[in-house]
């Protein structure tokens, strides 16, 4: 539950980073955009939708911890978008891995956690929901200092950074289970 609730928690801060900055970000003499084109993002973003579907059938098949880690993986691919790719279509490119991942992590671990305790989903999902909507307010937060203080390229490293620490976080987990198949 910890390691579930933790990692959608990095995961959604770091989510949290970029759709916090975007705005500020495209309003840069670099694109010259308002507020109104961040918006367009979501309807792009929507891709990611199309993630729970495919995520809840390969996490019922051959379970849920594959797609976490490639949630995270592929969250911090996302940043390596943003930060190469400086461009409206480096950030198309970027969102729809971002929310892809995002979608697919956050669908195992549901999964994970509704298996738990089937009695305690309510409670279970209060604490993971809790949780994650903590990280991503905590995101937003630092965010508006990162944006401060190093424009994006702090975005990029701080967005980066956190999905990291969700990787690695994963991949802990993944190496203790081998010790102990082992």
């Amino acid at each position: 539950m910890r390691l579930a609730a933790f990692t959608q928690g990095l995961l959604f801060a770091a989510f949290s980073v970029f759709w916090t900055t975007l705005a500020l970000h495209l309003q840069q003499p670099d694109f010259g955009l308002g507020a109104d084109a961040a918006g367009l993002f979501g309807v792009v973003g929507a891709v990611g939708i199309l993630a729970a579907p495919f995520a809840g059938r390969v996490a019922d098949r051959h379970g849920p911890h594959r797609i976490i880690i490639l949630g995270t993986v592929l969250t911090l691919v996302s940043w390596g978008v943003f930060g190469l790719w400086n461009s409206l279509t480096g950030l198309i490119v970027g969102v729809i891995v971002l929310d892809f991942a995002i979608q697919s992590a956050l669908v195992s671990n549901q999964h994970i956690v509704y298996a738990l305790r089937p009695e305690a989903r309510a409670r279970l999902n209060t604490i993971f929901m809790g949780t994650m909507f903590l990280g991503g307010s905590t995101g937003s937060a630092v965010a508006m200092l990162a944006w401060s203080s190093y424009g994006w390229t702090g975005i990029v490293i701080l967005g980066a950074a956190l999905s990291l620490l969700a990787t690695l976080l994963q991949v802990q987990k993944l190496a203790r289970n081998k010790k102990t198949t082992a």
